[in-house]
């Protein structure tokens, strides 16, 4: 009995154009996102590493360090050119990099939530200064409209 899937669309064979083109829209993301670091650098935002500012209202924070992210595209790439020979084993691959991602995404969006919520929260006289609270709502709105534009 054959099987039908008539809910699923076939897979595009993905071409040369598309991956360099979706090389291309991660490196912008992060040359915009070094950008936005440089930017809190010459402000005096930027933690002690540079890599990601210790002030939750910095311009933009990078979702993965490049490293993990080339990491994860250049398995990606390798997952659906792998697709034609071995089209299961590249769906393992996809699925296994889904899970990845998402977890990685999980501790990272727990990390700068804890960060927001160390900025704005009481301190030992038991105060919190409005301007606290207004970057801490920037940074929120950074990170929550990032998440809603995905």
């Amino acid at each position: 009995m054959a099987e039908t899937h008539d809910a699923i669309p076939a897979p595009r064979a993905a071409s040369a154009a598309s991956a360099a083109s979706a090389a291309s829209a991660a490196s912008a993301t992060r040359a915009k996102g070094a950008a936005g670091t440089a930017a809190g650098t010459a402000t005096g935002t930027a933690g002690t590493s540079g890599a990601i500012p210790e002030i939750p209202n910095g311009p933009t924070f990078p979702v993965l360090p490049p490293s993990e992210q080339d990491e994860l595209a250049r398995r990606l790439r390798s997952a659906v050119s792998g697709f034609v020979d071995a089209p299961r084993d590249a769906v393992e691959e996809a699925d296994l990099l889904l899970d990845e991602l998402s977890g990685r995404l999980a501790e990272l969006l727990a990390d700068r939530r804890r960060t927001l919520r160390d900025a704005w929260r009481e301190n030992e006289s038991g105060t919190v200064r409005t301007e606290d609270l207004r970057l801490a709502m920037r940074g929120y709105r950074n990170v929550l409209d990032r998440l809603l534009s995905i």
